[in-house]
């Protein structure tokens, strides 16, 4: 059933039939005269992930009109929740999205956040590490529940759950070894703990699957780059997908098919989050294989020409380069310099410090690289303090959804100017084998440096480790990445 601006429409708002709940409370005329739909989550970093970016686009091209609210505590879940009720301490964040502006009251109760609007749907969830751990949710999700019931202002208020995301398969959460750092077990523990949530909570109407829909992408050409730091979403397609998974669970319209997606996500990209998002509400307990989505989940494309990637915060008015910056962490949309799909996805894995344009503006290389490509560059340091972030003894890339049948040539450009040391980075390259280089990136204008014969992994996919070189002797042993263009050779 579909939802609309209209109030005789939304009157009807009596019964989704989703394939996984069925709501069958009538939302009070009084509180749907304004024809908007009220959303209110009850969590913390990861409900931010969910609904506070991109939700209230995707509601409003279905034409629905929503505010959505979420009372964040970051890192925090059921037990911390109550006694920040219990003993009034107003540690909350309220954050709104209401017109599509979004706002944030911080220091505010939770019984302020209930009664401010008069919600249609309120929905909880436990803390990420805790979230398949069913001895943690009680009593605090009962009183949870019971608290909300109490103040809430539309008689007819809907509650449900929210089910969270298993880490990545590499992640370094300290709670991973809650599941043996596994992220199968942990997906399916977290199944079962919010089956035994809605078990023992007739209250609970229906499931928002957020983490079905999560796994369901990781199998597509996608793969396992759901995230950006192990645990929490990737700023485009992971937060996207969840919002898909929400807009269905919350008003019945399927986001397949929808124009909306943020810059950044390509029509292909974007239909397969859809698509995720879609399966997950019909089965929210079990993922789907998505390897007829989108690109193969194998690929077994061959780039038609050379694939350049330009590194750094500035954009080259050259499309043959594909621009990785700081403000994204994981890429779909490489190209080759023929302007052809290559199925190719560049995550930024292991951050680097930061992003400059001291690299050479003019460059004699067998890269014929633009300025804007040679002076852009990431960098990161290892040493002692310098600006206001931490050291980082390495910089990390992956390179996944290769073609397994080919090998792949890497070359690499490093790059800074008005240097008086010497700043030697060093660039290890791992697939199936593992090749190092380095080169000399202090006033460097003249040199390259090439890896060949790397084959990817079987399940396609090559890491990039960038470090200071042995011989780097600078104080804080600067490193930089400017440029790679790899060539796939048969």
């Amino acid at each position: 059933m579909r939802v609309r601006r209209h109030i005789a429409a939304l009157m009807t708002l009596v019964c989704f039939c989703l394939g996984a709940w069925s709501q069958e409370a009538a939302v009070a005329d009084s509180l749907v005269s304004d024809s908007i739909v009220r959303v209110l989550a009850i969590g913390n970093s990861f409900s931010q992930d969910a609904v506070e970016q991109y939700l209230y686009e995707l509601a409003e091209e279905a034409g629905v009109k929503m505010i959505i609210g979420n009372a964040y505590r970051g890192g925090q879940g059921f037990q911390s929740h109550w006694i920040d009720v219990t003993e009034a301490n107003n540690t909350f964040e309220y954050r709104k999205v209401q017109d599509g502006i979004r706002t944030n009251r911080p220091h505010s109760a939770l019984s302020d956040i209930i009664t401010d609007e008069p919600w249609n749907f309120i929905t909880f969830q436990q803390v990420s590490q805790e979230s398949g751990l069913t001895t943690t949710f009680e009593p605090y999700l009962t009183n949870l529940i019971g608290y909300s019931q109490s103040l809430q202002t539309n008689p007819d208020a809907v509650y449900g759950y929210h089910q969270t995301w298993a880490y990545s398969h590499d992640s370094t959460h300290s709670g991973f070894a809650n599941y043996g750092n596994r992220q199968e077990v942990m997906y399916d523990s977290i199944c079962q703990a919010v089956k035994f949530a809605m078990a023992q909570h007739p209250e609970l109407s229906f499931v928002v699957p957020s983490g079905t829909a999560i796994q369901n992408a990781r199998t597509s050409w996608l793969g396992d780059n759901m995230n950006r730091d192990g645990y929490h979403l990737d700023l485009k397609m992971g937060r996207y997908t969840a919002a898909c998974a929400w807009l269905e669970t919350i008003t019945g319209i399927s986001p397949v098919g929808l124009s909306y997606h943020p810059d950044g996500i390509d029509y292909l990209a974007a239909h397969t989050c859809q698509v995720a998002a879609h399966e997950a509400v019909m089965r929210p307990y079990e993922h789907t294989v998505l390897d007829q989505e989108g690109f193969p989940a194998v690929n077994n494309m061959v780039p038609t020409g050379l694939v350049k990637l330009n590194f750094g915060a500035s954009h080259t008015p050259d499309p043959a380069w594909n621009d990785i910056t700081p403000a994204q962490r994981t890429y779909t949309t490489i190209i080759d310099n023929n302007m052809n799909p290559t199925g190719i996805v560049v995550s930024l894995t292991g951050d680097f410090v930061g992003a400059n344009m001291n690299g050479a503006a003019y460059t004699t290389t067998n890269m014929l690289m633009p300025a804007e490509v040679s002076q852009s560059a990431l960098w990161g340091y290892a040493e002692g303090k310098f600006g206001k972030k931490n050291a980082r003894q390495s910089a990390t890339l992956r390179l996944s959804h290769l073609n397994p049948d080919l090998t792949y040539e890497f070359t690499f450009f490093s790059s800074r100017m008005d240097c008086q040391d010497f700043r030697q980075t060093s660039i290890t390259v791992q697939g199936e084998g593992t090749q190092t280089t380095a080169v000399q990136s202090a006033n460097n204008a003249t040199q390259a440096v090439g890896i060949k014969d790397i084959r990817p992994t079987a399940d396609g996919m090559v890491t990039i480790t960038v470090t200071p070189g042995l011989f780097n002797n600078s104080p804080n042993r600067f490193y930089y990445l400017n440029a790679i263009i790899i060539n796939a050779q048969k």
